[in-house]
């Protein structure tokens, strides 16, 4: 290796002359050496801006864990020039960039600095020779992977003080549930999901029902599922409808990341006996919101012959999901917009429905038989299909007078039937607004929750304003869908 070395720096090394000027150092001496040490062309910014000047080469690799000082600043002289007139400068640029590490050179002579205190020191002074004969240990120091591993201790340490932090506040207070809020553990600093009482619990699971299409059933899917997520509760979701959309909508095509990959989808899970829900289930995370997704395929459309002829079809998706209740908290199944067979098999694996409509009059009007269906199979079982109530989607908070028309037939559809009188619609503050970033975060499949959208950088501020509005409001939704529940999953649970 070392001889490697040694045949790579003088290659790199000959291709400057003493006649050289500083750009010839840059391109044809630092970015070799910098590829040498590990790096790729994106680990660094080249004429970075640092105040009024530029620095030549800001070494921070975008796959580091947390966005630190840079690791390593690099400026450049022509090989005629003397160092020791340049150190004020790079002394400056390691100042204001809190760098660890510096390297000025001009091709022939190097000197790295080491920032302590805001105080940079000349650490290492090499000539060419010694640059090469000593390139093992500069590279320990220098390359791509040490960089990394010191971002990650820093971020290690970081977050033992944080979390150090957090406890104090909370006794502050004397608030337990401010660390709950924070970082989903309680205050003893154990992961509330992975304690033995929450692994014996069993969770609960829930069908988003409505035959009726365009009433943003999978956009609150996805959406309520972040939000509960967000509120500390382990989340799976089931996508049994044909067109994939809360697939998609999640950031996984269905042929790229799962046909073409060898992967399995809904499709064997449902008709495979020996497929099981590790088989299939794909785990996505964007920043501290973290969903299990079981994905859908277009296949499923052409399957429904082959669901019929299937042994106890309408009970393989139930007995499969209760296998793994203990893991989770809620299962939110995304069944097609219809009352076909597909729609039966999620129904039949459900203990509850949650039905999203539209204060418009024809998904109003359609409430009537969706209510109607998971009564007719709510009788068909053993165990009860309990219906948690009507949420409300692509709410026009302006119309005030069709807000109280539509909610008024809503109520009065409600108490039509004796099996339906204790269903309530959600309250005004669980409504979700018919928003632009909402609809455009289905249409566009832009592949995250709407809690996501402050990190999409092609997104305006005004845009991350609407969708924090739009996800403030599913975190209500998600708050009355864990109220109302609660009491049924502490009955299940004993």
């Amino acid at each position: 290796m070392t001889v490697q070395y040694s045949s790579s720096l003088h290659s790199i090394f000959s291709a400057i002359t003493p006649h050289s000027n500083e750009s010839d150092v840059e391109n044809k001496v630092i970015a070799p050496i910098l590829q040498m040490f590990g790096y790729d062309s994106c680990d660094w910014e080249s004429q970075a801006i640092v105040g009024k000047s530029k620095l030549d080469f800001l070494v921070l690799p975008p796959s580091s864990v947390a966005p630190y000082a840079p690791y390593l600043v690099i400026e450049a002289k022509a090989p005629n020039k003397n160092l020791s007139n340049s150190l004020w400068q790079i002394n400056d640029y390691m100042r204001k960039t809190t760098a660890f590490l510096g390297l000025l050179t001009n091709g022939y002579e190097f000197r790295i600095l080491y920032n302590y205190e805001q105080k940079p020191k000349i650490i290492l002074e090499y000539t060419q020779e010694d640059f090469i004969n000593n390139f093992g240990v500069l590279n320990k120091l220098l390359c791509k992977q040490t960089c990394l591993l010191i971002y990650k201790s820093l971020y290690q340490n970081e977050l033992n003080f944080r979390s150090k932090l957090i406890e104090k506040i909370s006794q502050l207070f004397n608030d337990k549930d401010i660390i709950t809020t924070v970082t989903n553990k309680t205050s003893s600093g154990t992961n509330k999901s992975s304690t033995k009482d929450e692994k014996e619990k069993q969770g609960m699971i829930i069908t988003v029902f409505n035959n009726k299409g365009g009433v943003g059933k999978t956009t609150t899917t996805i959406n309520l599922a972040a939000a509960l997520n967000k509120l500390g509760k382990r989340v799976l979701l089931v996508d049994i409808d044909a067109q994939a959309n809360l697939t998609t909508g999640l950031g996984i095509d269905p042929l790229e990341d799962i046909e073409e990959q060898g992967k399995k989808d809904i499709t064997h899970f449902l008709t495979n006996p020996r497929v099981q829900l590790e088989d299939v289930v794909i785990r996505k995370q964007w920043d501290d919101v973290e969903l299990d997704i079981v994905p859908s395929h277009i296949r499923l459309s052409y399957m429904d012959n082959e669901l019929s002829n299937t042994l106890d079809i309408d009970r393989v998706l139930d007995k499969k999901l209760k296998k793994h209740l203990g893991q989770y908290d809620y299962v939110l199944i995304d069944p097609p917009p219809s009352f076909g067979k597909v729609n039966t098999i999620a129904l039949m694996a459900s203990s509850a429905v949650f039905i999203p409509t539209q204060l418009t009059p024809y998904p109003v009007r359609a409430l009537e038989y969706v209510m109607n269906r998971a009564i007719a199979v709510d009788q068909s079982r053993d165990e009860g299909l309990q219906i948690l109530g009507v949420a409300v989607s692509m709410y026009d908070r302006a119309s005030r007078k069709n807000t109280a028309d539509m909610t008024q037939k809503i109520n009065d559809i409600i108490a039509k039937k004796p099996e339906t009188k204790d269903v309530q619609l959600f309250p005004a503050n669980t409504w979700i607004p018919r928003l632009t970033i909402v609809a455009n975060a289905a249409d566009d499949s832009k592949g995250y929750p709407l809690c996501y959208a402050e990190f999409d950088k092609a997104l305006k501020a005004n845009e991350k304003e609407s969708a924090q509005d739009a996800f403030n409001c599913y975190l209500e939704l998600a708050k009355h869908l864990i109220s109302i529940t609660k009491t049924k999953m502490e009955y299940t649970n004993g």
